[in-house]
């Protein structure tokens, strides 16, 4: 799976790797590629969600960074991403949650140092009647969507790479706009409201959202955040009920304005005591998180304890769902807390650990799902140089006869002052 629309070149060409013809020069959209369907040169650390973080290491402008200049929030996170040797750096508009509902007319709770959120507790539609209030469809000048429009064109511009929008999948939407508390309320007291509001949110809010990005910006593909749906969240029930029916909706009106559509974190594993693991419901929520993103089943380790779940149970599902013509591919990552408070051994044991039990046979990727503004960097220089040094093809017998050593790198205020006089990095200060 990639956060970047792979061009026909780069699917051939990581496939063809993929497949065999090790000649062939990948790129990172095509490694990405390879990596999914089989063994590419290394495994690749393919981005990571990075705002607060990025801010922090850049000493950037909140400000600026969070509401006024869309291309100043992507460099700072384009440029600290390939600091730390992301394959694909996201520069995407911070706040996946956020830009419709404040568009629309909802209220923010701000800050002075960090992304807003929403106020959950005056959100903008109370009641069902409060539906007919809201002036639809989204216009450029509400909100922040010009700041959104202008980050989707930095990132291509500054990249090269074809634009991507996101935007929040319908069940968070509503979770935006109607708040969590109610959602779940009425699903148990007016569920007919809830169903009515999801209609209302892909007909008359997101899809006319996402053929205003691609007219401005030329994105026909999009990738929608959806961490309310994630488990604990929510169960089984109001998944199959109110949850995944209306995201393949959504992808289907999509689909017919030239758009294609994934949702990610839908059914996202997100118990963290070990004790309460529940090794059959893991597997179901794979299944479906893996065939939003990949079509087929696969495994997305987004935002729960992932470095604590069961190698055995993944290496299970794994065997379950091979065919002849597919093995689900692993994106693995860590969680936040993880990657902050781990020394660079343990998270390079980690990485290690995922190479050597689900990475031999390729199929393996990785993606930080959150870096925390306060993670040291040293800990996210020691999980990618782990995946180049350990994951790289063929991988060998005994991983442990590779020394372990710390990580060379340069301070980001030297590393960008030397891109930037090389005319590789733009003056963003």
């Amino acid at each position: 799976m990639s956060f970047v629309p792979p061009s026909k070149i780069d699917m051939i060409k990581g496939f063809l790797y993929a497949k065999g013809l090790r000649f062939i020069k990948l790129n990172p959209n095509s490694r990405a590629v390879a990596a999914t369907i089989g063994k590419p040169d290394y495994v690749p650390v393919i981005g990571a969600q990075i705002h607060e973080h990025a801010l922090t290491v850049a000493k950037a402008d909140p400000e600026r960074f969070f509401y006024k200049d869309g291309k100043y929030c992507v460099a700072v996170q384009l440029y600290v991403s390939k600091w730390y040797g992301f394959e694909q750096p996201m520069g995407m508009a911070p706040e996946a949650y956020n830009y419709e509902v404040e568009a629309l007319g909802g209220k923010l709770l701000k800050t002075k140092k960090h992304m807003p959120s929403i106020d959950q507790s005056d959100p903008l539609i109370k009641n069902p009647e409060d539906i007919d209030k809201v002036k639809t469809p989204i216009k450029i000048d509400q909100g922040r969507i010009r700041f959104v429009i202008d980050s989707i064109n930095a990132y291509k511009e500054l990249t090269g790479n074809p634009p991507s929008a996101f935007f929040c999948a319908p069940f968070s939407f509503i979770c935006g706009i109607h708040s969590y508390v109610r959602v779940i309320r009425n699903i148990r007291k007016n569920p007919e409201f809830i169903h009515k509001l999801l209609t209302w949110s892909i007909d008359e809010v997101l899809v006319p959202y996402l053929q205003l990005l691609k007219k401005e910006t030329g994105a026909n593909y999009a990738v929608g955040a959806d961490a309310w749906a994630a488990i604990p969240n929510v169960n089984k029930e109001i998944l199959e009920k109110f949850v995944f029916p209306y995201n393949e909706k959504l992808k289907i009106e999509a689909k017919k304005k030239g758009i294609t559509a994934v949702v990610a974190g839908t059914a996202d594993y997100c118990i963290e005591d070990p004790k309460n693991f529940d090794p059959e419901l893991m597997k179901w929520c794979w299944y479906h998180e893996g065939k939003a993103l990949f079509g087929r089943p696969g495994i997305f380790m987004g935002m729960g304890k992932t470095e604590l779940w069961p190698i055995d149970v993944i290496k299970e599902f794994i065997k379950e769902n091979t065919s002849m013509f597919w093995k689900p591919p692993v994106i693995a990552s860590c969680s936040a807390s993880f990657i902050r408070d781990s020394s660079p051994y343990e998270i390079t044991n980690y990485v290690k650990r995922i190479i050597d039990n689900l990475g031999r046979d390729g199929h393996l990727s990785f993606f930080l799902a959150q870096i925390p503004a306060d993670a040291p960097p040293i800990n996210v220089h020691s999980f990618v140089n782990a995946s180049k040094i350990y994951g790289k093809y063929p991988i060998i017998e005994n991983l442990d006869e590779i020394e372990f050593k710390l990580p060379e790198f340069k301070s980001y205020e030297e590393w960008y002052r030397e891109e930037a006089s090389k005319g590789r990095a733009i003056e963003y200060e």
